[in-house]
This record gives structure tokens, C-alpha cells and sequence, in this order.
């Protein structure tokens, strides 16, 4: 699907909370809905995976789609960075904030799509401002931390033990069990889950950085400087951010979305756990809910299983399409 001619196609930068952040925006027809993504990380920039993405989801045909770089990811370290300044609750502010833009910009509400870390701060920015958001799509959301973590690290010693990886487990013993509060050992859990494919089935931890850094030399919007800063700013990000990801509990602290919520998961995620987004489906209080399993994938289903995932974004548009 790459190449297709569109009638919205760029690069813009806005204002998010007390910095400057960067979106692409592209659409093959103006009266689209819009979609705004948010990147999976914490850390990981958006604007690259535009390419990837018109490949293999095509979803400029049927949406707005808004790529965005967030708050210390990709093209918007541009301006002047500090670390303090990276928190989940800023990073909501910052999603409120560009979803009060785009509501400005096109009218209407906005389809609302996170992924992993990406889609707990949707679905935040989703309860604090419900009449900006016309649904939210949560794929492999980030629910309960301390289970995630627990979870990823048990995965990853167990394989590894089983398959006699003595680099691996001597690493993983040395870390010790959660919480892992240090960019080293929180590096070093998600290497090895990576690896034993409890992220995206099919790649290693080493494949999916070179992906990373090919995208971004392959994207027109990065200069050799944005390339530069973006991967240490992936690890000052994560390493901000740890704190929150460590003692997030959307049970608790968010129990109600007044938007309808599609939840997307991976039957073979190592990294976000089944249990959990079972126990959140159920106990969520929304307008409507779903919960859609994904049998092949593990914690990247949009990727590892991109028709479906493209045919339930458009089942809930044309959905919404029917009752206006």
C-alpha cells in the first residue's frame, strides 16, 4: 500500500503542556476520521514507523492517521530536554493537549490507539477528557505493573533455564526479581524477554534495534542529530518513567472510561499479562467494552497480525458510522 497518493501529507509541529512536540499527519481522503497513535516504550518515537505502517496496515485509506513523537521521544528532543520533566502525569497532559488540538484542527472526537506503555496513557487521557475521544483502542495496554514485571522476568528466567542459556540466567540472577528501577535492569529483563519471544514473535531484542535505527535513517523526517539524540533519549525516558511503571494499577486507579474501550491482546504477550487484561475487562465500567484476542501474536498484535487488527479498527468505525 506505500506510495498511494495522499491528500493530507505532513509535518507539523505543536505545542504540548511547556514543550514543542512533532506529528506527521497524512490521509488519502481529507473527510477521514482521525486516529491518533501512541507509541509503544516508554521512549519510542512514532514519526519513523510511518513507512512500516502505510505498509502494512494502510490505515491512511480509512483514517486521519497522526503519528506523533512524545514528550522526550524522536524528533521532538529538538528543544531544550530535562529529564524531571518526564512523567506519566505530564505525558497525559501532553495526550489531553494534542487531542484538544486535533478536535480543534478537524472537528469531532478522535479514534484513540495505544500501544503497550502507549495505551494506559490513552486510555488516562481517554477518562479525563471523554467528550475528545470516540473510542479507545488499548493494544497489549500496560494494567499492572508490578504483575507485568514479575511476569516478563519469571518468563525470561524460566526459558532460559529450561533451554540452558547460561549468559541469560547468570544476567537475570544478577538483576534479582522485581522492581527494576534501574535503566540496567530494566534493560536487561526486557533484552531477554524480547529475545525468548515474549514481545514480537519471530525477533530478538537486537533485531527489533536495528529495525528501530534503520527506520529512522530510512525516514525523511530525522536529520543525523534527531538519530543521535533518540537513542539515549529512549533509555533517560524509560529511566524517568520507571517509577510509574512499576506501581501502575489501572484497576485501581482508573475503574471507569466513559468512552467504549476495545481491548486488544496477544495470546503469547510475555510483557503484559493475560490475567490482567482479563481481570481489567471485567471490571471496567464503560459505555461499552471489548476485549479481542489475538491467538498468534504476543505483545505487538498490530504488527504480528495486521489484517485483523486493521479489520477491527475499521469494524469500529463503520460501527460508529451506522448510528450517526
Amino acid at each position: 500500500m506505500t506510495g498511494t497518493k495522499m491528500a493530507i501529507d505532513s509535518l507539523e509541529s505543536i505545542q504540548a503542556g511547556d514543550t514543542r512536540q512533532w506529528i506527521r499527519i497524512r490521509a488519502a481522503d481529507r473527510s477521514n476520521p482521525v486516529l491518533l497513535l501512541i507509541q509503544q516504550g516508554p521512549g519510542l518515537p512514532m514519526i519513523n514507523e510511518t513507512r512500516r505502517f502505510e505498509r502494512v496496515l494502510g490505515l491512511e485509506q480509512y483514517f486521519t492517521v497522526i503519528y506523533w513523537d512524545q514528550r522526550g521521544c524522536g524528533r521532538s528532543l529538538r528543544g531544550p530536554g530535562d529529564p524531571a520533566g518526564i512523567s506519566l502525569e505530564r505525558m497525559v497532559a501532553d495526550t489531553v493537549s494534542l487531542l484538544g488540538f486535533l478536535g480543534d484542527r478537524f472537528g469531532g472526537k478522535t479514534y484513540l490507539a495505544g500501544f503497550s506503555f502507549g495505551a494506559a496513557l490513552a486510555a488516562f487521557a481517554a477518562a479525563q477528557r471523554p467528550d475528545l475521544v470516540e473510542t479507545l483502542v488499548a493494544t497489549g495496554m500496560d494494567i499492572d505493573g508490578p504483575a507485568a514485571a514479575t511476569g516478563a522476568y519469571e518468563f525470561a528466567l524460566r526459558t532460559a533455564e529450561q533451554r540452558g542459556h547460561r549468559r541469560a540466567t547468570r544476567q537475570l540472577e544478577a538483576i534479582g526479581p522485581p522492581p527494576h528501577l534501574t535503566a540496567r535492569q530494566f534493560g536487561t529483563r526486557v533484552r531477554w524477554a524480547t529475545n525468548f519471544g515474549g514481545v514480537t514473535t519471530g525477533e530478538t531484542y537486537a533485531s527489533l534495534a536495528r529495525e528501530l535505527v534503520s527506520s529512522l535513517v530510512r525516514s525523511p523526517d530525522y536529520s543525523a542529530r534527531d538519530i543521535i539524540r533518540t537513542v539515549p533519549g529512549i533509555t533517560a525516558t524509560q529511566a524517568a518513567l520507571l517509577p510509574d511503571l512499576a506501581t501502575m494499577d489501572l484497576t485501581r486507579s482508573l475503574p471507569r472510561i466513559d468512552v467504549p474501550v476495545v481491548m486488544i491482546q496477544g495470546r503469547h504477550d510475555q510483557v503484559a499479562p493475560r490475567e490482567s487484561a482479563q481481570q481489567y475487562a471485567s471490571s471496567l465500567q464503560a459505555p461499552s467494552k471489548q476485549l479481542i484476542w489475538f491467538e498468534t501474536s504476543a505483545h505487538t498484535p498490530h504488527l504480528e497480525e495486521p489484517a485483523k487488527f486493521r479489520d477491527v479498527l475499521l469494524s469500529i468505525r463503520d460501527s460508529q458510522h451506522a448510528r450517526t
